[in-house]
């Protein structure tokens, strides 16, 4: 009993003894973890901007080479609002066709109509994507240590389906307040042809990036709030990349799973963004048509109120529900090439720099 009890009070001995810091150690120890948290916190600010520009760059080069079918999807969705002007009974383009539209660009602006509004387009869809990608990868990396602390942080634990989808979320609201006011420049840059016949001959002229923001200033009374227009239809669109990226992360691991390397392929991208993409753009694709309708939306026509719910019932009403899937062929046609080029050079981009 006596031996037990001083084999106890000698271990609890030891035990403080060899447990206790000396003060060089508990320096040595702080220094250690400071300087980790700074390397960390480099790290993380480093992968973020390098997640920027690879975004900047990826779509970027997407919006050039599909430019000519967003211009025609752009069109498209908003043609139901004024196939009918007053005085002419028509607009100068009301053909709904995919070819047909191109005839009528062709016809009417050569092929540089094919590309009006791809100036503010390189200096939109860039900052969105740019801004996403980076908002996205920080938000799913500060999460990920959240929903899965045994990992700590080392993402070797696949990250739950839920980061993936508050992150896209998030990344998402963000993204399309900032960037509303370009959507709404490039949209109106791009439909402006749609417009001749409600304005003067001498003004049936294209309108640059500049004279298109004094042009939306004056027609919302000096006020900076119409350049938001369509902000409500861009965040109904949040469930858009709310079930894209939580598709495309899944389809991701799947591809590694496959592959003998562990990692994808090139090829695993293109699918991967591809599916993720048509799934989102069919699931959702009525909120694309409000946004541009909203957007596009001029002061002083038939219609007097341009909010998400006026808009809505204005559509249905008389057009009919299968209006808010007008142009969704030419869409599909469009954003299938546009998401790939865009999420393939992404990953490509970071994998190389990174």
């Amino acid at each position: 009993m006596h031996e037990e009890e001083s084999k106890n009070t000698t271990g609890i001995a030891d035990n403080d003894v060899s447990e206790k810091p000396s003060s060089t150690s508990v320096g040595t120890n702080h220094n250690n973890s400071v300087n980790h948290r700074r390397t960390s916190s480099t790290v993380e600010n480093y992968r973020m901007w390098i997640s920027f520009f690879a975004g900047v760059g990826s779509s970027a080069a997407a919006s050039v080479f599909c430019a000519p079918l967003d211009l025609v999807r752009t069109r498209l969705q908003v043609l139901g609002e004024i196939t009918t002007v007053p005085g002419t009974g028509a607009s100068s383009t009301t053909s709904t066709s995919l070819i047909k539209s191109f005839q009528d660009i062709l016809r009417v602006d050569g092929v540089r109509g094919c590309f009006r509004g791809l100036g503010a387009t390189l200096f939109t869809v860039p900052t969105f994507w740019g801004m996403y990608f980076s908002l996205y990868e920080t938000a799913k990396r500060e999460l990920h240590v959240v929903y899965v602390p045994d990992d700590e942080g080392g993402m070797l634990i696949p990250t739950p389906p839920e980061v993936h989808i508050v992150s896209a979320i998030f990344a998402g609201a963000i993204a399309d307040f900032v960037c509303n006011p370009l959507f709404v420049v490039r949209t109106r840059m791009q439909t402006e042809a749609l417009h001749y016949f409600e304005r003067p001959l001498e003004e049936r002229k294209p309108h640059g990036i500049l004279s298109t923001v004094k042009g939306l200033y004056r027609e919302g009374g000096q006020s900076i709030f119409i350049f938001w227009r369509g902000l409500s239809a861009s965040l109904l669109g949040l469930s858009h990349v709310a079930i894209q990226f939580p598709v495309y992360e899944r389809l991701k691991i799947e591809a590694r799973r496959y592959n003998t390397e562990g990692k994808e392929s090139p090829i695993d991208f293109l699918l991967a963004s591809a599916l993720s993409k048509m799934t989102a753009t069919t699931l959702t694709y009525p909120h694309e048509v409000l946004r541009s309708r909203m957007m596009d939306h001029r002061e002083g026509a038939n219609h007097s109120k341009s909010g998400l719910v006026s808009t809505f019932r204005r559509v249905v009403q008389h057009e009919g529900y299968g209006a808010l899937y007008t142009g969704l062929k030419v869409t599909l046609i469009r954003v299938i090439p546009n998401a790939c080029i865009t999420f393939m050079s992404y990953e490509m981009i970071m994998r190389y720099v990174t």
